[in-house]
């Protein structure tokens, strides 16, 4: 007997079966049409806004993180160039406290994260440099405070919409994924209507893909075959051993 896909099967792939069901029912018309436009035909329809939806989404939540990526790496590029201008006007130190409180270990410590936090670790940075009070750094900190924000301003927009994007295709993910749960129920049902109408098994299974559940052979485990020794089969054990001996037999023991 066919077997319509199961809960347990994957969100795309019941709604992958769904919608070939709809179609190959619409396919053949008459009856198989009508009977399947009254079971699922509202239901498909609001799968098929859902989907084309969630299909959008990706689409645009790619886009925008390929857009985030740029942004953070001319974020990447101009965070090194101010650290290096900065410190050849200081002149090159082997070692600066002053140099440290401003850029921390370095380059790494402000672009090695997440693109999404760094606008903020970016805000800090420019802080930093507006705070330093070394004296070969004061005619030219406002100028590289300003460009770290510009690039933290376009790297954090870039952010908060590919967040956004992000946030669209996980709700719709989940309302995809309860529609699939009520696709496989109106599945179960569509096929209890053609049983009902008349329709065979095989019938039945022209229009409603057959999935059939796959189940592990079981490989029976032979009984354990018992070890026996030579002694085991060719010495009598004591239990089967004559008491006395020929002699004893025949004398009538002494």
């Amino acid at each position: 007997m066919g077997q319509v896909i199961t809960r347990k099967a994957g969100t795309d792939r019941i709604l992958s079966i769904f919608a070939k069901t709809f179609a190959q029912a619409t396919a053949r018309g008459g009856d198989v049409q009508a009977i399947t436009d009254a079971r699922i035909g509202d239901l498909h329809t609001e799968v098929a806004e859902v989907e084309q939806q969630y299909s959008d989404a990706r689409d645009t939540d790619a886009k925008l993180n390929v857009a985030l990526k740029v942004r953070d790496a001319e974020s990447d590029l101009e965070i090194g160039a101010v650290i290096d201008e900065l410190w050849n006007c200081m002149g090159r130190p082997a070692q600066s406290v002053d140099y440290q409180l401003i850029v921390g270990g370095g380059r790494t410590d402000w672009t090695a994260g997440s693109p999404a936090i760094q606008p903020q670790l970016m805000t800090v940075l420019a802080a930093n440099i507006r705070q330093t009070n070394h004296p070969k750094l004061q005619a030219k900190k406002e100028e590289w405070a300003h460009r770290i924000e510009v690039k933290a301003g376009a790297q954090d927009d870039a952010a908060k919409s590919a967040s956004a994007a992000e946030v669209l295709v996980t709700t719709l993910g989940m309302r995809r994924r309860t529609l699939a749960y009520a696709a496989q129920v109106a599945l179960t049902r569509l096929k209890r209507d053609f049983k009902n109408a008349g329709m065979t098994e095989a019938q039945v299974h022209e229009v409603i893909p057959d999935v059939p559940t796959s189940k592990a052979a079981v490989t029976p485990t032979p009984n354990p075959t018992p070890k026996t020794t030579p002694s085991d089969s060719s010495t009598p054990s004591d239990s089967t051993a004559p008491s006395t001996s020929p002699e004893e037999s025949k004398t009538g023991g002494k």
